[in-house]
């Protein structure tokens, strides 16, 4: 997966260029979005156990 960072080299979203998909991480909440074939979007929302 590739870091995105912001100007302040704060980690925003990693992308993953083989699967399609963005995932972003805020206060221990997952969101992964994917770009489907098809032309849908999957959203997925999850918790991350520390």
């Amino acid at each position: 997966m590739e870091e995105i960072r912001n100007s302040a080299n704060k980690l925003i979203c990693r992308i993953d260029k083989q699967s399609k998909s963005v995932e972003i991480v805020l206060k221990g909440n997952v969101t992964i979005v994917r770009f489907l074939d098809d032309g849908n979007v999957e959203i997925i929302n999850a918790n991350r156990a520390t």
